[in-house]
């Protein structure tokens, strides 16, 4: 037996947050077996497809029909094992964060091309890009002093004034 002079150094406990980032890389890389996460080819929930929604553009789609076609299409788009990657990493990383674990996981490819089709409802899939919504995209959401084109937004003359509370 060695006996060493030299006082044991142990270093401070890792913090939550830095546990739940490593447990996602590790869930994210595929190398967790089977049985201890999610099955990563299963097709994500309504619930879990609103949640990677709300997490990577801010909205989620108020019309459940065009958030299934969505959903779908995205499934063809870039395959349900790597929206299920992506929705995996959205659950356990702050938005200040996400893009960094995504690109590190090597999903920031298929992460843009989802957040792109969530904005603009047309989703670049295998077979060419497919308009799901144009009405419904959440870019009208995200810039709510704008609406669709032939969607009357008021009175005549209404979009002469900036809204309230702009300036």
């Amino acid at each position: 037996m060695i006996e060493s002079t030299e006082p044991l150094l142990l270093s401070p406990a890792p913090s939550r947050r830095r546990v739940l980032q490593g447990l996602a890389a590790l869930v994210a890389s595929g190398w967790v077996p089977a049985g201890m996460a999610q099955d990563p080819l299963a097709p994500l929930s309504a619930q879990r497809f609103a949640a990677v929604s709300r997490t990577t553009t801010g909205f989620v789609f108020d019309d459940p029909e065009t958030a299934t076609a969505m959903l779908r299409a995205l499934n063809d788009a870039v395959g349900a094992s790597t929206l299920a990657r992506i929705a995996n990493l959205a659950a356990v990383i702050g938005p200040d964060q996400l893009s960094s674990e995504l690109k590190i996981a090597g999903l920031d490819g298929a992460a843009a091309k989802v957040v792109t089709a969530l904005y603009t409802g047309v989703v670049d899939g295998p077979s060419g890009q497919v308009v799901l919504t144009y009405n419904n995209a959440l870019v009208w959401q995200a810039c709510a002093w704008t609406k669709p084109n032939m969607l009357c937004g008021g009175v005549t003359n209404y979009w002469s004034e900036p809204p309230a509370g702009l300036k």
